[in-house]
């Protein structure tokens, strides 16, 4: 798995909504327009081309930025904390 960060600028509303719900289903949202996803490539494919499929290539941009292992989990955030980028890859089996 890679991590990537993903940042977005949307210029239309319901595309925003649409952008973020899309990337919720990839990642956790760390700030309003950002999300930490811990992903296979496959998936990073899968993403883009629902987010491509979703955005207005003229007025919206998405941004992808790949992390290294150390980067991601040096990740330091100040006031409200983060909490671990791979708190969601957590499976409980009881």
């Amino acid at each position: 798995m890679e991590t990537h960060v993903v940042a977005y600028d949307i210029r239309d509303p319901k595309r925003l909504r649409r952008v973020a719900k899309t990337c919720l289903d990839f990642g956790c949202r760390r700030q309003l327009s950002v999300f930490l996803c811990r992903i296979t490539a496959t998936d990073l494919v899968r993403l883009k081309a629902r987010l491509e499929d979703i955005i207005e290539p003229k007025e919206d941009q998405v941004l992808f930025i790949r992390l290294c292992g150390a980067c991601a989990v040096d990740i330091e955030a100040l006031g409200v904390p983060t909490p671990a980028h791979d708190a969601q890859d957590v499976v409980i089996v009881s």
